[in-house]
């Protein structure tokens, strides 16, 4: 992901979704992984990019049986 992506989802957050804690989260990388932790409960949220595939795309058939 890019920092400004990024940056904006961090703003975007503003209460957790396991505790519902307003208190705020702390920004954190590990792994090339970016991740939100909560400041109230310590629940952590991994930041994911989500591609949408192409239904007309079939995938790699590896085993061709005949």
């Amino acid at each position: 992901m890019k920092l400004r992506e990024i940056e904006d989802t961090f703003h975007n957050l503003s209460m957790c979704p396991r505790c519902n804690s307003n208190e705020g989260f702390w920004l954190g990388l590990r792994s090339g992984h970016v991740y939100v932790q909560c400041k109230g409960c310590g629940a952590k949220l991994e930041f994911f990019k989500i591609f949408p595939m192409d239904e007309k795309v079939k995938p790699l058939r590896r085993w061709n049986f005949f």
